[in-house]
């Protein structure tokens, strides 16, 4: 007799390098993919794995969200416990947690952090998590460009076209925070959602700015008319996805909170 399919809240971290973003393909390595794998080895092929969001190809996450469903007795720990010993070495399920039958991964989440390092010296440790600017950078001038971006705008050019073909380019940017540390600049921007590409052609033109290439009234071009910005484009070694949201207090908290943080460096 087959178990009752029961609904379970993961939240796991990984390394992006070796994979191209979260969503399945079928000739690509992916983290959806990675899980559906180990997932379906332990409880059968009538499994789901839904994540909050798609994320690049070689973006990290520190706290990725996903559900998964599966016909199993196993307790949380459990299933923990025997996923991580199926999952490859740079993914990590960190919980998981029972969820409700309506529980969503994506359509429950009220928005997202990404967190981007720009390191400002040569490192020999953290290339692959970090993107060295060349160049001295104005973070002020930075910063005071990084609040035209908050509010509600039209992001058309922050993405490819086919992607505006198929969704809205309008998204909510709650805020955006830039700090300097002694060897990096933490660009963290919070929002209800992310276009494809559209964090790392924000961190690429708020860097031109930094670098006195751009100013801030290209920006507010660029949310104001379709400008094919894809030379912008920040690589993605540089990006963590940090955190999904699904409550407001949980969202208004995290916003609160000084930008301080910074991974593997």
């Amino acid at each position: 007799m087959m178990n009752k399919i029961s609904r379970f809240k993961l939240a796991l971290e990984f390394d992006g390098r070796r994979y191209s973003g979260w969503q399945k393909q079928q000739d690509a390595r992916t983290i959806q993919g990675a899980l559906l794998y180990a997932a379906q080895e332990l409880y059968g092929e009538h499994v789901d794995v839904q994540g909050n969001g798609r994320t690049d190809s070689g973006v990290h996450a520190v706290r990725f969200i996903a559900h998964l469903e599966a016909a199993t007795d196993d307790t949380p720990q459990q299933i923990e416990k025997k996923m991580n010993n199926l999952l490859p070495h740079d993914i990590n399920i960190l919980m998981v947690q029972k969820a409700g039958s309506r529980f969503h991964a994506r359509h429950n989440c009220i928005g997202r952090s990404y967190l981007y390092q720009l390191a400002k010296r040569r490192t020999a440790f953290c290339k692959g998590y970090v993107w060295q600017a060349d160049g001295l950078l104005n973070v002020g001038t930075m910063q005071k460009a990084a609040t035209l971006l908050e509010g509600m705008h039209d992001f058309t050019s922050f993405t490819d076209r086919q992607v505006v073909k198929k969704k809205s380019p309008h998204v909510m940017i709650n805020r955006v925070q830039i700090v300097e540390t002694e060897d990096l600049v933490l660009v963290r921007i919070i929002g209800s959602h992310f276009l494809w590409k559209m964090v790392r052609r924000i961190v690429g033109v708020l860097t031109a700015i930094g670098k006195e290439q751009l100013v801030a009234g290209d920006l507010q071009r660029y949310l104001q008319e379709s400008v094919n910005l894809s030379r912008y484009t920040a690589p993605a070694q540089g990006l963590f996805f940090e955190r999904a949201f699904y409550n407001q207090e949980e969202m208004d908290n995290f916003l609160a909170a000084s930008l301080t943080l910074s991974y593997f460096f």
